[in-house]
């Protein structure tokens, strides 16, 4: 008897440690698996010219879990706090939310954090030095086994990047105009397609044979 309360103190500790250092995590996870990291190749931030959005989605589809973290993190471009917490950002995306993600420059005279429009809990800003930054963005999941199914009613539901919509732009502020990134990892690269080798008739015209295709889905992919 005299042990236990010492045990019960113990796991009580174990617990709320491990609450906090999910809830606090601010880094991206080193990760090479799939499931886990979507990249896209390009991103720039330059003072007086054009800066970076990134919009995430979550478009609550049956295989997804009802709120995924996620980590947005610029790769080698020199932030305000040039470390690993001050080059990303974390935030939870719950279904049917949609967050935007700003890489700009800190002088930057309306994306910054003094203005209203950009303080909201749906709005993420990554400020870079006051120089022409140039990089990439990989983002993470904050789950470390998302595609661990976790049952809900009778669908099967997941943590991983498949589940979520990715977008964005490089926008050059004089011109208004700008180019669209892209995203590999997320909802959109959720398909595999494959060739059956099988001959069917018409599609093109009388007598005419094709060869069918067969698209399947990785395991909790963001295909229904």
């Amino acid at each position: 008897m005299k042990n236990i309360k010492p045990l019960i103190l113990f796991a009580l500790f174990g617990i709320l440690t491990f609450a906090q250092s999910v809830s606090g995590q601010t880094t991206a996870r080193d990760t090479r698996i799939s499931s886990e990291i979507a990249v896209s190749p390009y991103a720039q931030a330059v003072p007086n010219d054009s800066y970076t959005f990134i919009g995430v989605s979550h478009p609550s589809l049956d295989s997804a879990s009802s709120a995924i973290g996620v980590v947005v993190e610029v790769i080698n471009m020199t932030t305000t706090i040039n470390n690993a917490a001050g080059r990303a950002t974390v935030f939870t995306v719950d279904a049917g939310e949609t967050h935007r993600v700003f890489i700009v420059n800190q002088g930057h005279t309306t994306i910054n954090s003094s203005n209203s429009s950009f303080t909201d809990s749906r709005t993420h800003i990554i400020p870079t030095v006051d120089t022409a930054q140039f990089g990439s963005v990989r983002v993470t999941t904050v789950a470390e086994d998302p595609n661990r199914a976790v049952t809900v009613g009778t669908n099967k539901t997941f943590e991983n990047l498949a589940q979520l919509s990715m977008w964005g732009i490089i926008y050059v502020e004089s011109g208004g105009s700008g180019f669209a990134m892209e995203f590999i990892g997320d909802m959109q690269d959720s398909r595999i397609v494959g060739n059956l080798g099988q001959l069917i008739s018409g599609g093109r015209g009388a007598g005419v044979t094709s060869e069918a295709t067969t698209v399947a889905t990785r395991p909790g992919a963001g295909v229904n």
